[in-house]
C-alpha cells in the first residue's frame, strides 16, 4: 500500500478493510484473524483512530517479527506482508492480510469476522458455515446419521424431475432412474449416505428427521391476543410454498378497484408474488440447525415472516438494498433443486422482485431486520386496519382449499359499486368470518343469560365496537337463533327463539 492509497482509504473511511492502531497489540492479531476470515485487509501501525500519525513514536520491530507474531498466534497460520510507508511526515507500518484459503482462522480458540469497522467474534453456527464455505460445501450437504434410501420417496423425486424438465432447467429423461439422478446431484452418496437436503426435499416423513422443518402460520387480532386461524404446514419443503400461500389468501383481504372496465381489478391486501418470494427464501435459506420453525403472523395491519437463522456471516442488511448483490445460499443443494423447479428465478434477484411486486400492488417496501437469531420481514397492509364485513356475493360462498382439506370460505364485499369512481371496495376472506362467529357466540350466550340485554351492554361484555355487535346480531337473526320482540317505539329487544 502506498502513502497515497493509505490517504484515500482513510479519507473515504474504508474501515471494512482497514484497521488503524497506534502500536502492535493483541487486537492486531484479532484484526488479522478477522480479515483472513473475510476478504483480506490492512492493519496500519503508528496511526490513531482519526487517521493521523500517532503522537507517541512507533517502536519499530523488525518487519519479520510482526509477520512471525501473527503467523505463530493464528490457527491455521496467517501469512501477512509487512512494509514501512512514509505517511504525513512520519513512518508507519502496513501489514497486508490476505484472505485465508482455509477457514475459519482462530486466535486462542476464538474466531473473528470483519463486520464494518468491528472485529466480531463468530458464533458456532458462523464458524461451521465459514468452514463449509471454504471447502465448497454447505450445511445441507452434511450426511444424516441412520437415514437410508428406504426413507426417501422416489415419487417425489419423479415429480421434481418432471417439473425441472417442463421448466427447461434440466434435460432429464422421464425414464431416468430417480436414484441415479439424486446421486448425480450429490444429494446422496450411497444407499446409507443421505444428505440433509435429500431428507428435506424427498423424505417420506421429513418432520421425523427435522421436526423444525415446518411453517407455523397464524392470523390474529388485537396484536396477537385473539387467534382467528392457524395451521402447521409440513411435508417436503418444496411443497410448503403453495400450501402457505393458500393459508395467507384465506386470511387476508382483497380490494376491487372500480375504474369502468368490463372486469374490475382485484388487488390483494399484500403483494402475493412478493410473499411467495419471501416464503420461498425463508424455506430455502433458513438455518435447519436451529430448533425453531418458520413463523408467519397475519396481524390487523401487517404480515410478519420470521425465518430462523441470520444472513450469511459475511453479508449485512445493507447488501439487500444493492441490486447487484450476489446470492449466498446457506443450503446450496436445496437452492439448486428450487431453481430447477422454478421456485426461485435467478440467484440474487429475489430482493429486486419483491420490491417490484410491492410497488405494483401499491404496498410500501418490506422492512427487514435481524433479531434473536432470526431474519424478519414485515409487510405493512395497504388497506385500513378495520374494514366492515358484508354479505356473501350472490349469497354464494367460494371454496378455498387449505393445507389440510377443503374449507368453504365466504368472500364479502360492499353492495354499492359506482362505475368510474375508482373507489376501493373491500373483499374479506373467510378467516375474518370466524371472528364474527366467535363474537356471535358470545352475544348469544349473553342474550340467553339476560333476555332484553341492550347493545351497549353487549359492547362492554365483548369489548367489540357497535358495528361488530350489529353484524353479530344480524348473523344470529339469519341463523334463526334470536328474534326481535316488541317495537322500536316501546323499546324492543332481542331474545332467544
Amino acid at each position: 500500500m502506498t502513502a497515497q492509497e493509505l490517504e484515500i482509504a482513510i479519507r473515504e473511511h474504508e474501515m471494512q478493510r482497514l484497521e488503524l492502531k497506534e502500536s502492535f497489540n493483541v487486537e492486531c492479531i484479532e484484526a488479522a484473524c478477522a480479515f483472513a476470515n473475510a476478504s483480506g485487509g490492512y492493519i496500519v501501525l503508528g496511526v490513531d483512530n482519526n487517521g493521523n500519525p500517532a503522537k507517541a513514536q512507533l517502536r519499530f520491530e523488525a518487519l519479520r517479527d510482526y509477520e512471525n507474531r501473527i503467523a505463530t498466534a493464528t490457527e491455521p497460520s496467517v501469512s501477512v506482508d509487512a512494509e514501512k510507508v512514509a505517511f504525513r511526515d512520519a513512518t508507519v507500518v502496513v501489514l497486508k492480510v490476505p484472505e485465508n484459503p482455509l477457514k475459519p482462522v482462530a486466535y486462542k480458540g476464538r474466531s473473528f469476522m470483519r463486520k464494518g469497522s468491528v472485529n466480531h467474534q463468530m458464533t458456532p453456527v458462523e464458524i461451521a458455515e465459514c468452514h463449509l464455505k471454504s471447502t465448497g460445501a454447505s450445511m445441507d450437504a452434511v450426511i444424516m446419521s441412520g437415514v437410508t434410501r428406504a426413507d426417501l420417496d422416489m415419487d417425489e423425486v419423479r415429480k421434481y424431475m418432471a417439473k425441472a424438465i417442463a421448466e427447461g432447467r434440466r434435460n432429464f429423461s422421464q425414464n431416468d432412474d430417480p436414484w441415479l439422478v439424486l446421486n448425480k446431484l450429490q444429494l446422496v452418496k450411497s444407499e446409507a449416505e443421505i444428505t440433509r437436503a435429500a431428507c428435506l426435499l424427498f423424505a417420506k416423513e421429513p418432520q421425523i428427521m427435522f421436526s423444525q422443518a415446518i411453517i407455523h402460520a397464524g392470523a390474529f387480532r388485537d396484536e396477537g391476543a385473539l387467534i382467528l386461524d392457524s395451521c402447521d404446514v409440513g411435508g417436503n419443503i418444496q411443497n410448503q410454498v403453495d400450501k402457505t400461500i393458500e393459508f395467507i389468501k384465506r386470511n387476508i383481504r382483497r380490494s376491487i378497484v372500480v375504474s369502468g372496465k368490463a372486469e374490475h381489478d382485484r388487488v390483494w391486501e399484500y403483494p402475493i408474488e412478493a410473499l411467495r418470494e419471501t416464503i420461498t427464501n425463508a424455506i430455502c435459506h433458513r438455518d435447519y440447525c436451529s430448533p425453531h420453525d418458520i413463523q408467519i403472523k397475519i396481524l390487523e395491519d401487517r404480515l410478519v415472516v420470521i425465518s430462523p437463522g441470520l444472513l450469511p456471516f459475511d453479508m449485512g442488511l445493507e447488501m439487500l438494498e444493492n441490486p447487484e448483490h450476489g446470492s449466498r445460499p446457506r443450503n446450496k443443494l436445496v437452492a439448486q433443486v428450487f431453481y430447477d423447479m422454478h421456485l426461485i428465478e435467478h440467484y440474487g434477484s429475489g430482493t429486486r422482485r419483491i420490491k417490484d411486486e410491492c410497488l405494483k400492488n401499491g404496498n410500501k417496501l418490506p422492512r427487514w431486520s435481524q433479531q434473536y437469531g432470526s431474519f424478519i420481514t414485515v409487510y405493512d397492509s395497504r388497506l385500513k386496519k378495520d374494514e366492515p364485513l358484508n354479505e356473501p356475493i350472490n349469497g354464494r360462498p367460494d371454496t378455498i382449499k387449505s393445507a389440510d382439506g377443503t374449507i368453504n370460505g365466504t368472500m364479502n364485499r360492499h353492495d354499492e359499486v359506482v362505475n368510474g369512481s375508482n373507489e376501493v371496495v373491500n373483499e374479506v376472506v373467510s378467516g375474518h368470518r370466524e371472528v364474527e362467529n366467535e363474537v356471535a357466540k358470545t352475544v348469544l350466550e349473553a342474550i340467553k343469560t339476560k333476555p332484553g340485554i341492550k347493545k351497549p351492554e353487549l359492547q362492554k361484555i365483548t369489548g367489540k365496537s357497535h358495528a361488530t355487535i350489529e353484524r353479530a346480531v344480524d348473523l344470529l337473526k339469519k341463523l334463526s337463533e334470536i328474534e326481535y320482540r316488541g317495537s322500536d317505539k316501546t323499546g324492543g329487544y332481542y331474545a332467544v327463539k
